[in-house]
């Protein structure tokens, strides 16, 4: 009798390389998608069903969530693969399309996504499935490993909308069209979205908001995700436009931006990726105990350190106020942004009104070198608990700008349109700091005019041959001299148009580094070791003197020449009164008419007799300012 044997393995042998037939790409690609997830940090992967549909690969129901610190569960109802791919899963110019995708997460986070398209996709396919993992597929990468794990010509995806808590509410964010050109391993060359909207996810009134367009280029998304390395580039430039905030008042028009363009962004890298900070951030709220205000302050400080901006520029801002009433911005633009510095930021094309009436318009504000590096080491020492209650900042926390120019300032009544003021220029530069102090200070006003509007105005400036409008300017200069230990005040001047100037001169001494550095609790001690120096006052005559002299003569019904020599007697009566020095007396007396009878300029200096602290000179001015007279020796010259 034969043997059966042989012919049951044959029919077994059959049988499975039957059933390896049958199972197919599908099947193939499939289980290596499934195995490969894990080691994507991707746990419990599933597929429904696996099928091969006139050459393409079929998968059903693919279910897997990851596994990292903000775990998503993600379910993807159907994903259909053209091209063959290698025997290990790898896929190479395939064509690869998701439908019916959905994300769920912690705390009310989740999204869904209609449809999203790959051509040219190659490397894992695992790699697509994870980079879904996360809280805004295709906008946020799930982690590095499924960023890097393929590359694709393009990306489009359509009618993407998130779920997320803000400021304990859901907020839902929806997205028109996605696309991604050139995705290179987590590099994009180019990333647009059309039409994005957000709004409370409850229905009720809420901060809704949208933006036409979002254009990105040269964005490396792993640069979000990644926490070592040296700081690289995250994006080359960027463009957003047609923003829209709604108004919380019924009715109001939309706070509304038309465009944002972003230069360079860099990105440093830290103990946690700019995602993992940003998610904590959204996560801790507003502040509610001293707990809560160390973790906010710390994050801050974090956040802020770990980006280096080229330029950042917002464009046609406009809006209302609370009250409703309207304001625009031209452009607000900041450049240079680097661990806590700023090279410059300026606005320009400001036009605001005010509750009390007013219609104001701003040229232009620029400040530079701005310096809040020391705000941000505070920052970090407040966070972690080095900084006791109560402690105020110490004066290297304080930011510093080097520069800080204001141009064409003007104020107008709201209705009338009646100008009530007016700035051509005011500058200020200052060196660096000395503790809280500038080392130099310069300031300059220009073109500042203010009409006369009331009667009371004219009565009161009128003596001085002034009636329609006060036009001047002015002009300040100081410096900490350490090697003298002074500070010296260069120039204090101000002019006014058709009266005349007044120029300010002093040095004040016995100023020490160390007790300016240690201001302000060293204020006590610095008004005990300061001294005052040498004053020169200085009054150049424009018609202000001669037109007061005219008015007050026509007053008294007097000639010119003759109430002249009244003042003059007045003059020397009430300075015999102060100074006891019949000849310094007879000086000044005598300078003072001559100033009198030709109008042109008056320098009156004062002279320290010897030390005099400014506590003491404090103190003898509470009385009268003739009191510390006796202390300076005295000088006064006309027309010089």
């Amino acid at each position: 009798m034969r043997s059966t044997t042989p012919l049951r393995i044959s029919a077994v042998l059959l049988f499975a390389m039957g059933t390896s037939a049958l199972a197919g790409p599908a099947d193939d690609l499939s289980r290596a998608a499934v195995g490969a997830l894990p080691a994507l940090q991707m746990g419990g992967a599933a597929v429904g069903e696996a099928r091969d549909e006139g050459g393409n690969a079929v998968l059903v129901n693919v279910t897997f969530s990851s596994t990292g610190s903000t775990p998503i569960g993600v379910r993807i109802g159907r994903a259909t693969i053209t091209g063959a791919p290698a025997a290990d899963g790898t896929l190479a110019n395939a064509r690869v399309l998701l439908e019916d995708v959905e994300g769920t997460g912690a705390d009310g986070h989740g999204y869904k996504l209609a449809r999203a398209e790959m051509q040219g996709a190659q490397g894992s396919l695992a790699a697509i499935f994870g980079s879904f993992a996360t809280q805004a597929p295709l906008l946020q990468p799930a982690n590095e490993g499924t960023a890097t794990g393929f590359s694709a010509q393009s990306v489009a995806a359509r009618d993407l909308v998130v779920t997320q808590p803000r400021q304990n509410r859901q907020q839902t964010v929806r997205y028109a069209e996605i696309a991604l050109n050139g995705y290179q391993r987590g590099r994009v060359a180019e990333l647009t979205v059309r039409s994005t909207q957000a709004a409370p996810s409850d229905g009720q009134p809420g901060p809704a908001a949208s933006a036409a367009s979002i254009r990105l280029t040269g964005l490396d998304t792993v640069a979000a995700v990644r926490t070592s390395g040296a700081a690289g580039v995250w994006m080359e430039s960027g463009v957003v436009e047609g923003i829209s905030i709604a108004s919380p008042r019924p009715g109001a028009p939309p706070f509304a931006i038309a465009r944002i363009a972003m230069g360079k962004v860099s990105l440093r890298p830290g103990a946690q990726s700019i995602t993992a900070l940003t998610e904590s951030m959204q996560a801790l709220g507003p502040a509610q105990d001293e707990a809560s205000r160390r973790r906010q302050a710390g994050l801050a400080a974090e956040f802020i350190e770990r980006f280096d901006m080229e330029r950042f520029e917002l464009a046609g801002v406009s809006g209302q106020s609370e009250e409703g009433r309207p304001f625009r911005m031209e452009r607000f633009v900041f450049s240079g942004l680097s661990q806590g510095r700023l090279a410059s930021v300026s606005v320009s094309g400001v036009s605001a009104s005010s509750r009390d009436g007013h219609d104001t318009t701003i040229g232009q504000v620029t400040v530079e070198g701005i310096d809040a590096s020391g705000l941000l080491a505070f920052g970090k020492e407040f966070a972690a608990g080095r900084v006791p209650p109560g402690q105020t900042m110490p004066p290297q926390a304080f930011p510093h700008a080097t520069r800080i120019l204001f141009e064409n300032i003007d104020v107008k009544q709201t209705g009338s349109n009646q100008q009530l003021a007016k700035v051509g220029r005011f500058e200020v530069e200052s060196g660096p700091r000395v503790g809280l102090m500038p080392s130099r200070l310069r300031g300059r006003l220009t073109g500042f005019e203010a009409p006369i509007t009331n009667a009371r105005q004219r009565a009161q400036l009128a003596p001085l041959g002034l009636t329609e409008r006060l036009n001047l300017g002015a002009e300040l200069e100081i410096e900490y001299v350490e090697t003298a230990r002074e500070l010296r005040m260069r120039t204090f001047n101000v002019e006014v148009d058709d009266v005349g100037s007044l120029n300010l001169v002093m040095t004040v001494g016995g100023l020490d580094r160390a007790q300016i550095e240690a201001l302000p609790g060293s204020a006590a001690v610095l008004g005990l070791s300061a001294k005052a120096g040498g004053i020169t006052l200085t009054y150049t005559e424009d018609g202000g003197v001669a037109n007061f002299i005219s008015h007050l003569a026509g007053q008294t019904g007097m000639s010119e020449d003759d109430f002249k020599e009244q003042i003059k007697t007045q003059a020397g009566a009430l300075v015999g009164q102060f100074i006891q020095d019949r000849a310094v007396a007879a000086q000044i007396t005598e300078a003072f008419g001559e100033f009198l009878d030709d109008p042109t300029s008056l320098a009156v200096t004062l002279t320290p007799k010897g030390d005099i602290p400014l506590a003491a000179l404090a103190v003898a001015l509470r009385g009268s300012p003739f009191a510390a007279m006796p202390m300076f020796n005295i000088a006064v010259k006309a027309n010089e």
